[in-house]
């Protein structure tokens, strides 16, 4: 009998460089790879235009990908993505390769950075922290075993900090969340931090909103989670003013994407 095929699914996107680097985008919950290319809150168009190509992967059980065949969303992801990215790569004539994540795709980002299993010259993450606000573990406990629809209030900050397009856009490519990986992005995940964040040896963008709801983002939470990356040659950490979780459409989003594109390519370049 024939094994199903596991291969992730990827959209790669290229910017006609001859040797421009790999920006490969790794999407939150409840959405697939598309989140870093909506219309009008475009990750990836910046990026092209910033001249890296950029390749969009549909985590596991989202998007075009198969389903995840283990308990942990995080691992399988990590497990799945070196096959897509050096697929990928083989067909680059860059060596450069970066990584971005969203959420629960940030927490895959940090963990698949610090296998050492790719050549990753740098990894920027939002909406990803260390402990999570008690708001947060609140909700999750009168979840049962159902799978959850999370409070539209954890996304989002001031009504006037974000466009009114954005969640009209995001609807476009909603996806079920799983009780799964809610539950292992604020029990399982801040237990795994501080040993992942330690074995990272690359420049790391660690960033949250100030109106970050999910995860605990004043000052000091934000300086603590950014301490325990202790190889990394050069931690960024900093709180995003003016916006909630889903920072990506919010108005301030076009500066926190530039800053993070800055710090990718002169990772690229070092």
């Amino acid at each position: 009998m024939n094994k199903p095929d596991r291969r992730l699914a990827g959209e790669l996107l290229q910017c006609g460089r001859p040797q421009a680097p790999l920006l490969t985008c790794i999407h939150g919950g409840g959405c697939n790879g598309r989140y870093f290319n909506l219309p009008g809150f475009s990750v990836a168009k910046a990026a092209i235009t910033r001249g890296f190509d950029v390749l969009l992967v549909d985590r596991p059980g989202h998007g075009s990908s198969p389903p995840s065949s283990g308990s942990s969303a995080i691992d399988d992801a990590v497990q799945l993505l070196p096959e897509l990215i050096a697929r990928t790569m083989n067909a680059q004539k860059s060596r450069a390769l970066t990584v971005m994540g969203h959420s629960i795709g940030g927490a895959v980002a940090l963990a698949l950075a610090s296998t050492n299993r790719l050549p990753i010259s740098a990894v920027t993450v939002s909406g990803i922290g260390r402990t999570p606000s008690m708001a947060a573990l609140t909700w999750l406990a009168t979840q049962g075993l159902r799978d959850p629809e999370p409070l539209a209030e954890f996304f989002f900050g001031p009504n006037d900090s974000y466009d009114w397009r954005g969640p009209l856009m995001l609807r476009r490519i909603a996806e079920p969340w799983t009780f799964r990986d809610v539950q292992q992005i604020l029990l399982t995940w801040p237990i795994r931090f501080d040993d992942i964040a330690r074995a990272i040896t690359v420049p790391v963008g660690f960033f949250l909103a100030q109106h970050e709801h999910i995860w605990c983002a004043d000052a000091t939470a934000l300086a603590d989670a950014g301490s325990r990356f202790v190889q990394a040659p050069l931690v960024e950490a900093d709180l995003l003013p003016d916006g909630g979780h889903l920072y990506e459409i919010h108005r301030r989003a076009p500066e926190f994407l530039e800053r993070q594109l800055k710090f990718l390519a002169t990772a690229c370049e070092a």
